[in-house]
């Protein structure tokens, strides 16, 4: 069996949110929208029911395994190689950071073009956190692309290989419509980790200067149970979103992003979406971060490893340039359709993965 244009799509997880979650939906939406057939393997899944309808839409053949089991899970994994062992493709596109990719990647025929997409920094502290057979899908991918020049140049110096860099899809959100009001609204979305500096956002709703701002976040993670919020009398805690459209509710309803990260970030996602909608935002210089940094006032890159006092500044500046209207979105949402939109990561992709 063979089709002109498919491609086999691997990824070690898939959690019911997050931004490499994102990606990997949006990656199979664009790229079937032009055609190219997509047969998917996720490992480890946990996605929502509607988010696994939505994939079995999109993609010719959904593999999902979901078992806890250690071994269970390996009996799945080649049970499933077997399966997808019986078509060709024209390339091999794995996604995330596992041991089980390249135990995969044996029984699948494919163009000679294997595909792999490291999402973190690439660094020394990310390599300490590869195990064996991850260096080897380093070294045995006929690509690897990271999500950022930045992370890029890392990860060569890492690999001592040549590394591309294509940033991941994101959902575009076009112009979105401020709700009215009076105050400042600063906020964050996403997976709820003490990385992403959900801590220091509750701090700073403390503040005496911040007594007329409002501080909202959206997401879902053990660490932080709705019952963590109530201590924060300011923080005005939504829970988790899904979708394109809440994504644009909740756009609409902030005056700046604030990504206060620890992670070893590959390219945020969030940012690239809150760039999309011209919405301001604040971030550690982490990852590929500064990559996407297009002009002072709207995007603004504090130190990798700030101090409290630090951010609370950068905080309050933002913050006064918000009430004295000095803040345009217009070079983000240029710089966001000439190189971050899915029209044209759509190209880039469909080259690197011999599907043109």
């Amino acid at each position: 069996m063979k089709t002109d244009r498919s491609i086999l799509v691997f990824a070690t997880q898939h959690m019911p949110t997050g931004g490499i979650e994102s990606h990997l939906m949006e990656f199979c939406l664009q790229m079937s929208r032009v055609g190219v057939a997509i047969d998917l393997v996720i490992t480890n899944s946990a996605m929502r029911p509607d988010t696994e309808e939505l994939c079995k839409k999109l993609c010719r053949e959904v593999y999902l395994g979901k078992s806890e089991n250690t071994l269970a899970r390996l009996i799945w994994l080649v049970s499933t190689g077997l399966a997808v062992s019986t078509s060709r493709y024209n390339a091999l596109y794995t996604n995330g950071q596992g041991e089980s990719i390249l135990l995969f990647e044996k029984f699948v025929r494919h163009g000679g073009h294997w595909v792999h997409h490291h999402h973190t920094a690439g660094d020394k502290s990310d390599q300490a956190t590869w195990g064996p057979r991850y260096f080897e899908v380093m070294k045995k991918a006929d690509s690897i692309i990271a999500c950022s020049g930045t992370n890029a140049r890392s990860l060569q110096e890492t690999v001592s290989r040549s590394v591309s860099a294509i940033p991941c899809f994101s959902r575009d959100l076009g112009s979105v419509i401020k709700t009215a009001s009076n105050i400042v609204r600063l906020g964050y979305y996403g997976r709820l980790i003490p990385e992403k500096g959900i801590e220091i956002l509750c701090r700073l709703s403390e503040e005496p200067e911040l007594a007329d701002v409002e501080m909202h976040i959206w997401g879902e993670g053990e660490a932080f149970p709705e019952s963590y919020f109530l201590q924060y009398p300011k923080v005005i805690f939504h829970g988790p979103f899904f979708g394109k459209a809440e994504l644009i509710a909740i756009v609409s309803q902030l005056d700046a992003y604030l990504l206060i990260s620890s992670h070893p970030e590959g390219l945020p996602i969030a940012l690239l979406e809150v760039m999309s909608a011209g919405m301001p935002w604040l971030a550690t210089n982490k990852g590929g971060v500064k990559d996407i940094a297009c002009d002072s006032l709207s995007t603004r890159v504090i130190p990798a490893n700030p101090g409290y006092l630090e951010i609370k500044k950068a905080v309050l500046l933002l913050i006064a340039d918000i009430k004295n209207g000095k803040l345009d979105g217009a070079s983000q949402k240029e710089l966001y359709a000439r190189n971050f939109s899915p029209e044209r990561l759509v190209n880039r992709w469909s080259e690197v993965l011999d599907c043109s």
